[in-house]
């Protein structure tokens, strides 16, 4: 009987680092056997791009500590993903910084690259109609906004704007707003069409610590027509050419949303009244297993991760031998030398 294969891999993000150690099922899916997810500290990294490598690594290294302790499988093998950090390159690179993260010179695992997702994204979460009919693949981010259109016949048509939720919530804070709290404004009160609301007239305050001030308040129309705007933005980027170049008008088309942002209330509703395309949420039941921890992995947030998890190949537990040249005592270099003669003669 074949040993199990496990996978270990962390997506790093714009507004949080993600990693998990998963095994690869004979059935074609993947049973999680641990989570972890922290916040990326700010300006880390900025529009999808790695600005603070010690941070990123620091955070990477106590996150392979989590997973190992919670599952009892030693990580010597990672898989790390960027939307804009993909050669191999900066990744042995990194296998040296990571070795003396806080101070202390160890030897450092493995670092694996794992390029081009948005392709093999979209080859997981598009039905067998969807990839034959024409489908256009949405991957929405905090930092990114990557798309991919599969076409009958053709070559897939791809891109990417440096524009995703991040953004929105930024915007936020001109109003007087810590990014926190427009965060959990925009995750709890925030609408992608502002006409769906409600009760548009509602105040909430601008200071979740302070008492209530009509001063320093924003109503619900105000707060989703901000929101409203900057989803137009984003789209306009991509979604104009391929609306005017005739690709979204074949028989069939339909949309797919994926990433943390997509989230965001009637955003779907928005994508499909601009294209008059049925739009849904990109769903990984198909590819996850039957557990109650896997499950609870099928959000938008995790699909970048469980994308890597399906794709890797290389079990995480491999081990490494040491890229580091052993330094001998003081006093044991002559004898090493006599020893080393010795066995030649």
């Amino acid at each position: 009987m074949s040993k199990p294969t496990y996978i270990a891999a962390i997506d790093i993000g714009t507004q949080s680092i993600i990693g998990a150690i998963a095994q690869k099922l004979p059935n074609k899916t993947i049973q999680i056997m641990g989570v972890e997810e922290v916040s990326t500290r700010t300006g880390a990294v900025t529009e999808g791009k790695v600005k603070d490598v010690n941070s990123i690594l620091y955070e990477i290294k106590t996150m392979c500590k989590k997973l190992t302790n919670k599952t009892n499988i030693p990580i010597n093998k990672l898989y790390v993903f960027s939307s804009h950090l993909t050669l191999d390159n900066n990744y042995k690179e990194w296998e040296v910084l990571l070795a003396s993260v806080n101070g202390k010179r160890k030897e450092s695992m493995t670092l694996l690259s794992m390029p081009n997702l948005l392709t093999p994204k979209a080859d997981i979460f598009l039905t067998p109609a969807e990839q034959n009919n024409g489908c256009l693949f949405i991957d929405m981010g905090a930092g990114t906004t990557s798309y991919i259109l599969r076409t009958k016949g053709n070559d897939d048509i791809k891109g990417m704007v440096n524009m995703g939720g991040y953004l929105i919530s930024n915007d936020l804070t001109y109003k007087g707003l810590s990014f926190n709290h427009a965060e959990k404004l925009k995750k709890k009160l925030g609408y992608a069409q502002a006409k769906k609301i409600e009760f548009p007239n509602k105040r909430v305050s601008l200071n979740p610590h302070g008492p209530f001030d009509i001063n320093q308040s924003i109503s619900l129309q105000e707060l989703s027509t901000m929101i409203e705007e900057r989803v137009n933005d984003t789209a306009r980027k991509f979604l104009a050419k391929l609306i005017r170049e005739g690709h979204l008008s074949s028989e069939g088309c339909k949309i797919v949303l994926s990433g943390g942002a997509c989230k965001l209330k009637y955003l779907a509703d928005w994508y499909a009244e601009k294209t008059h395309l049925e739009v849904r949420i990109a769903d990984a039941i198909n590819i996850i297993n039957n557990d109650e921890l896997s499950l609870s992995c099928n959000q938008p947030k995790y699909h970048t991760l469980l994308s890597m998890l399906m794709n890797a190949t290389d079990d995480c537990r491999v081990e490494k031998s040491s890229t580091w040249t052993k330094i001998f005592p003081k006093g044991k270099i002559d004898d090493a030398l006599d020893n080393a003669i010795g066995t030649l003669f």
